[in-house]
Order: C-alpha cells, then sequence, then structure tokens
C-alpha cells in the first residue's frame, strides 16, 4: 500500500540537512488569521481572556534588534493588544530543537524588546523596562523539555532572582484538546510530529528494507493524524466557529507540511489519494457554510450598530437584549467602548 522512495545518491543525507521547512512563515500566517481566531490563540496560549469587543486591535510588532556591537538578533513573534483596558504586549518563539541557548535568547530578546517600549519616565522618576509576556512552543518532541526554561540571575548587589519562561509541548496536545483550548490555528501543526520519527529513520544506518517498513509505518500514523485533525476541522466548521478563509489558510499550511514530508521520505500516491479524499468530502460542506455565514455576519453588524445606537440614547441594557438578540455580555462591552 505505501512505496517508499530510498536513496538515490549517498549525499541523501546532506540533502535533508540542507533543505529547510519554512517554519517561520507557516507561523507566521497561523498567527495572522482573521482577528476572532488571532485573539482565540492568544488567550489559549497566554491563559488570557479578552473578549473580542475589548480589544480595538492586534499589531505585530519589530523583532529585529542590533546590539552596540552591530550584531542582529531576531526573534519570531511580538504581538500588541491595544484594548480597553490598557496595551499588553507578547511574544512567542518556535523551537524544534532543546538547546541550553534558548533561555538566554529569550532573556535577550525580552530585554531588547523592553528597552523598545521603555517610557521616558516612571512616576517616581526611575525608568522601568517592562518584559512582554513570553512563551517558547516546541514541535517535537523530546523528553530533555520541562515545563519552562529558566536561569538564576545576580545582581550587583548579591540579590539573586529566577527568570523563567513557560513552555508549550505541542506535541502534547491531541487535536481535541487543541479544539477544547481553543488553540485553532495550530491545529496544522498536528501533522508536524512525524517529521522527527522519519528524519531518524531516513538518517540511521538500516537497511533500506528497515528503513521502507519503518517509514511505511510512519506514513499510515501520519494519515491517521490527517483524519482526526480534518475531523476536529469539520466540526469547527459546523458549529461556526472556523471562518472559511482561516480554513483555506489552515489547509495551505498543512499542505506544506505534508509535501515537505512526503518529498522527504516517501513517495506518497496512495496517502496523497486518500488526504485528497478526505479534502474533497470537506470542501463543499464547507463552502456552503461559508455563504450562509456571509449572510449571517451581516446580520450581526446591524445588530451592533443598532445596540449602540440604542445605548447612546439611554435605553435600558434587558431592553437593547431582547431587541438586537445579542448576549448581556456583549452589549456591556459595547457600553465601555463609549
Amino acid at each position: 500500500m505505501w512505496c517508499i522512495m530510498k536513496a538515490k545518491n549517498p549525499d541523501k543525507k546532506k540533502q535533508l540537512k540542507k533543505e529547510p521547512m519554512k517554519l517561520d512563515q507557516m507561523m507566521s500566517v497561523l498567527f495572522r488569521l482573521s482577528k476572532h481566531l488571532q485573539l482565540q490563540l492568544l488567550n489559549g496560549l497566554f491563559g488570557e481572556n479578552f473578549a473580542r469587543a475589548d480589544v480595538k486591535s492586534i499589531h505585530y510588532g519589530n523583532a529585529k534588534f542590533d546590539s552596540d556591537d552591530y550584531n542582529r538578533i531576531i526573534g519570531d513573534l511580538f504581538m500588541k493588544l491595544d484594548t480597553i483596558r490598557g496595551v499588553f504586549h507578547y511574544h512567542v518563539e518556535f523551537q524544534t530543537l532543546n538547546n541550553r541557548s534558548m533561555v538566554i535568547r529569550m532573556f535577550r530578546y525580552g530585554f531588547e524588546k523592553a528597552l523598545e517600549l521603555v517610557e521616558a519616565k516612571a512616576e517616581d522618576g526611575v525608568q522601568l523596562p517592562a518584559f512582554p509576556k513570553q512563551l517558547v512552543i516546541f514541535l517535537e518532541q523530546n523528553k530533555a523539555i520541562g515545563d519552562e526554561l529558566r536561569f538564576r540571575l545576580r545582581l550587583p548587589d548579591g540579590t539573586e532572582t529566577m527568570y523563567a519562561v513557560p513552555v508549550l509541548k505541542l506535541w502534547t496536545l491531541t487535536p481535541r484538546d487543541m479544539q477544547e483550548r481553543k488553540l485553532f490555528a495550530l491545529l496544522p501543526l498536528q501533522v508536524f510530529r512525524s517529521r522527527k520519527r522519519m528524519r531518524r529513520i531516513a538518517l540511521s544506518q538500516r537497511t533500506d528494507d528497515e528503513k521502507q517498513r519503518l517509514l511505511a509505518q510512519e506514513f499510515k500514523r501520519l494519515k491517521t493524524m490527517i483524519e482526526e485533525t480534518v475531523e476536529v476541522l469539520r466540526e469547527l466548521r459546523r458549529k461556526r466557529q472556523l471562518r472559511l478563509e482561516d480554513l483555506d489558510k489552515m489547509l495551505q499550511v498543512l499542505q506544506n507540511i505534508l509535501n515537505y514530508l512526503y518529498r522527504h521520505y516517501g513517495e506518497y500516491k496512495q496517502t496523497e489519494k486518500e488526504v485528497n479524499e478526505m479534502i474533497k468530502t470537506f470542501i463543499p460542506e464547507a463552502l456552503k457554510r461559508g455563504r450562509r455565514e456571509g449572510r449571517k455576519e451581516g446580520e450581526r453588524a446591524r445588530q451592533i450598530k443598532v445596540a449602540r445606537n440604542l445605548l447612546e440614547l439611554g435605553v435600558d441594557r434587558d431592553t437593547i437584549v431582547k431587541a438586537t438578540e445579542l448576549s448581556t455580555e456583549e452589549i456591556e462591552s459595547l457600553a465601555r467602548q463609549k
């Protein structure tokens, strides 16, 4: 059933090392979906509870910093939320490998961003650089990775403080786990967990026949993971929790990761056929729901406009809820924005 491609030349291992996956670009796409998904993702990653109506805008900040000796360090993702409660800053790094220097890099990134954002003067006349909230997302399994990265910092007066950054071990989350935590945007990365196992097999000293057998097992496991991921995406569409344009971008990322795996570790005619069948049965249903959602979004915009007008007129909250069919929480959020 599975046809695995054998190495055609002795430089195969070098080729596997040289061609990187475009991880930064993929993560950039997933973190720049619709505002609704961006907010859910940020809430899920950092334990926040921002309501959509509370957030005025989401900005992506500068991630390149030049040191005094003209060396440049580049982070992955900095986000700024402008809300009715104030401005909040976040920093996310994506990692495949675990190394001891990562926590030092996080400190440097955070410190550089804090200096960039520091106000000229605090109330007491002393500057206060404030680190953004930080998180490292590890994509590939590694038993050495704990729940946080940390080091102890000793100040000139001898006092010590602990610097720690929380970690998200993505391989520990199933598609259902991501659904429950509302990390919808990261669902395409589920298939990424196969890469490390496939790479280890391909670079091993096993015989070609043994590699072929083991890679066949991995592709079978990969197909099961795709089925689970697509089923969750289908359910999110049924519940109107995922917009069509977001789904399209997520499927593109999913396909890019699959193409990388297929190109590096095996021919995939049968896999490709079966995966395409899954997608084919999914897309028509998604398109139908997308057309219906377009009409509903127009209705919601009208409801919000009416609610705002009634608030301006001083109408009581219960009456506005009945008139617009918006929830009490939504009306309260609109009232706070006045």
